[in-house]
């Protein structure tokens, strides 16, 4: 961090870089979703303007798609890691998991899929065709887009909230089982 006039922090060219490492947590972590997300969403934005041609529909289609398979996958993630850092009883171990899990998906993602599904995907979708005068390449354009977007806020709450999220446990060299993460329930 470097101070300019007047005292205002100016961020330094080398605070921009991203780590490798945190390249690697991040890519780990939302490779998953993202590869579901897709799936899930250019097949209901297609199977949509099949049946209707409209290019709205297919917008709106895409949109819950991609919600649907992007937080499926995510949440099962959570709750995977969540389930396997609890002790004690079976009913009390489930619903605490379920509950750690649901507050990490929605500390990581609420904003990012605030902003993402209720402005920039479905206007990036409506408009993407349109712009780019095709609906493949106009949606292609239109998911780069509204993923940029997405994943600068879910990255920046990631970072920002780790301590309250759930986290794929990491095995150390020589370790066959992954240890415990320190997962609260707090």
């Amino acid at each position: 961090m470097i101070f300019g006039a007047g005292g205002a922090k100016v961020i330094a060219m080398s605070a921009l870089r991203i780590d490798r490492h945190k390249a690697i947590v991040w890519a780990r972590r939302y490779v998953p979703c993202e590869v579901a997300g897709t799936t899930v969403e250019f097949g209901g934005a297609a199977l949509a303007y099949l049946w209707t041609g409209s290019f709205v529909v297919a917008a709106l289609a895409g949109t819950i798609g991609a919600s649907v398979g992007y937080y499926a996958t995510a949440y099962t993630a959570a709750l995977r890691w969540s389930y396997r850092s609890r002790r004690g009883s079976l009913p009390m171990r489930v619903l605490v998991a379920n509950g750690l899990a649901l507050r990490s998906v929605a500390i990581e993602f609420g904003p990012a899929e605030a902003v993402d599904s209720l402005v920039v995907r479905p206007l990036a979708f409506y408009v993407g065709p349109q712009l780019f005068g095709g609906l493949v390449l106009g949606w292609v354009a239109a998911k780069v887009f509204s993923d940029v977007v997405f994943y600068a806020l879910a990255i920046g709450s990631y970072e920002r909230f780790g301590a309250l999220l759930a986290r794929r446990p990491s095995i150390e060299k020589g370790q066959r089982h992954e240890p415990r993460p320190a997962t609260t329930a707090a």
